[in-house]
């Protein structure tokens, strides 16, 4: 999923959107470098899918855009917004085609 996209900017940092195996992760889904380094990167645990990987992606950019925040805030503003949009039907194009 994250192939189709290689950068993101939120609020007007650059940040490189990778998908990476678990062991790769320190945190178990994924994770946001400060928006104040160079070549920022956030990383998404690969293995994730559905509802589980667009919590997970809300998650991270949620971080890029409001780096101030802690995890106790953005965790379940995070779920969510995730668990609404699903709801509604918001699906990667290919669970999407493949629920057709």
């Amino acid at each position: 999923m994250l192939e189709k996209i290689s950068y993101h900017t939120f609020r007007g940092k650059r940040w490189r959107l990778v998908s990476v195996p678990p062991r790769r992760l320190d945190h178990d889904r994924g994770e946001c470098e400060n928006p104040t380094s160079s070549g920022k990167t956030i990383r998404i645990n690969r293995e994730l899918s559905g509802e589980g990987m667009l919590d997970t992606l809300i998650h991270e950019a949620l971080h890029a855009c409001l780096w101030d925040l802690d995890d106790e805030a953005v965790e379940p503003t995070a779920k969510d917004m995730a668990r609404m949009l699903w709801r509604l039907g918001y699906r990667p194009k290919e669970e999407h085609d493949a629920e057709r």
